[in-house]
């Protein structure tokens, strides 16, 4: 039972990072810290409408990457957690 736990979680690892290829994880990573650092800059707000352009840019940015990442977290934890009932069950 517990192996066919742990093929699970690898097979569902092995499609997460699969539609990270899919999505372009790391560009959109990569563009999120760039745009972030953009909007840090205080002389950004000098031109309200690249501001804003921005400011929708990381929003479309994060939700890709913030769900890849809980996707990804989320089999990390559960990996974990299997791992360590299997531990407590011995």
């Amino acid at each position: 039972e517990i192996n066919q736990l742990r093929r699970s979680l690898e097979d569902l690892t092995e499609r997460s990072e699969a539609l990270g290829g899919f999505f372009e994880y790391d560009l959109k990573s990569e563009r999120l810290a760039e745009v972030s650092r953009e909007l840090e800059d205080p002389a950004i707000w000098d031109t309200p409408e690249k501001a804003q352009a921005l400011g929708k840019e990381r929003a479309r940015l994060e939700q890709v990457v913030g769900t890849l990442d809980r996707i990804a977290t989320g089999l990390k934890d559960a990996d974990e957690l299997l791992t360590l009932a299997f531990e407590e069950k011995d």
